[in-house]
C-alpha cells in the first residue's frame, strides 16, 4: 500500500480514529494544555499531547488492529538505547494505543525542503552509519529475494502494472531484473524498518549547519530483510540526493558496517531496483489512486531511463 512521500488523502487505508479528550488525558496521565492531531500516516491516528509542565507525548492509536500495535511496541522496547527510537511511556492493550515521548525536531523531508543545502548534506554520513548499524541488528523471521522479483516479473508481464506503465517501460524493467540477478539480495539478513522514508526520520540541529538524527518512528512494519530494502526506501526519490550526498552516505555506511562487508559500487541503482518491486506492487491496486500511480510511474520511468544510460 502507498506510504511515506506518496500523496496521502486518496491512499489512506484506515479511517482516522476519533479519540475523546478524556481518553487522551488518561493515557498520558494528566490534563493536557494542548492537543494536536499529527498529519501523516495512512493507517493509524497520532496526537501530540502537551501537559502543563511542558512534557509532550505522542499518542498513537492503531486502526490496523492488534498485530501492528504489538509489533511496534515490542520493537520500540527492544531497540530503545540501541537505535534512536522513541521511548515508550505507556501502552494500552485494550485500546491498541502506545504513548511515547515526543521526539523534538523536523522530518528529513521537511529539512530538505526548508533548510540550507549544507544542513541537509550534513545528514548523509549519519544516515549511512544508522543504516549500517541496523544492518548489524538481527531480526526474527526470514526474507527471500526470489519471490519478490518473481512477483514483480509476473505483474510486469501480464497485470495492472503493465497496463499502467506501458509495455516499453515494463519490458525494460523486467530485463533489468533478469540482468542483475541475486545482487539485490546483497548483505546479511538483518533488521529492516520496512518504511525507511524521509517522513519517518526526525532530525534536529546539533551544531551550526550540522544536524543529527533524533529519532526513527513508525516501526509497525518492521521485519527481517536485506540491507538494500531500507536503503532503497530512503533513496526512492533518487533525484533529491546529489552525488556528494550519496558519496558521504556510502562513506558513513562503510565506516560503520561489519568488517568485510563492503557496500557495493552499484548500491544506489540496486537499492532503487529492489524498492521498485514495491512500486510495481502498488500499481497493482484495484482502487484508482491517480496521484499515487502518477508518482509510481514517474519514479519507475526515471529508474528505467537511468538504467538505459
Amino acid at each position: 500500500m502507498p506510504r511515506d512521500d506518496f500523496p496521502g488523502d486518496e491512499a489512506r487505508i484506515e479511517s482516522l480514529v476519533v479519540v475523546p479528550p478524556g481518553e487522551l488525558a488518561e493515557l498520558v496521565g494528566g490534563d493536557p494544555i494542548e492537543v494536536m492531531r499529527v498529519d501523516g500516516g495512512l493507517t493509524n491516528t497520532i496526537h501530540r499531547v502537551t501537559l502543563a509542565g511542558g512534557a509532550s507525548f505522542a499518542v498513537k492509536h492503531y486502526a490496523g488492529g492488534v498485530a501492528p500495535f504489538r509489533d511496534e511496541l515490542t520493537t520500540l522496547r527492544q531497540l530503545h538505547g540501541v537505535l534512536p527510537v522513541p521511548e515508550v511511556v505507556r501502552a494500552d492493550d485494550r485500546r491498541h494505543a502506545i504513548v511515547y515521548r515526543w521526539v523534538e525536531g523536523i522530518t528529513l523531508d521537511e529539512c530538505r525542503r526548508t533548510q540550507p543545502a549544507a544542513v541537509f548534506a550534513s545528514l548523509a554520513e549519519p544516515l549511512g552509519r544508522l543504516l549500517a548499524w541496523m544492518a548489524r541488528t538481527d531480526a526474527p523471521g526470514s526474507w527471500a529475494l526470489a519471490p519478490i522479483v518473481e512477483r514483480a516479473h509476473a505483474l510486469l508481464t501480464d497485470g495492472r502494472p503493465r497496463e499502467r506503465l506501458g509495455a516499453p517501460v515494463s519490458d525494460a524493467l523486467r530485463r533489468a531484473y533478469d540482468a542483475v540477478g541475486d545482487n539485490l539480495a546483497w548483505g546479511p539478513l538483518c533488521l529492516s524498518h520496512g518504511d525507511f522514508g524521509s517522513r519517518n526520520l526526525i532530525v534536529q540541529q546539533a551544531d551550526g549547519d550540522r544536524w543529527r538524527i533524533a529519532g526513527v518512528i513508525d516501526w509497525e512494519t518492521m521485519a527481517a530483510g536485506a540491507p538494500l530494502v531500507d536503503i532503497g526506501a530512503l533513496f526512492r526519490y533518487g533525484m533529491r540526493y546529489d552525488a556528494p550526498f550519496r558519496a558521504d552516505f556510502a562513506r558513513g555506511y562503510r565506516e560503520a558496517g561489519r568488517e568485510g562487508e563492503i557496500l557495493p559500487d552499484d548500491w544506489f541503482v540496486w537499492a532503487r531496483m529492489l524498492d521498485a518491486t514495491w512500486l510495481v506492487e502498488t500499481l497493482d491496486e484495484d482502487r484508482e489512486l491517480p496521484g499515487v500511480f502518477a508518482d509510481c510511474k514517474k519514479l519507475i520511468g526515471r529508474l528505467v531511463a537511468e538504467l538505459a544510460r
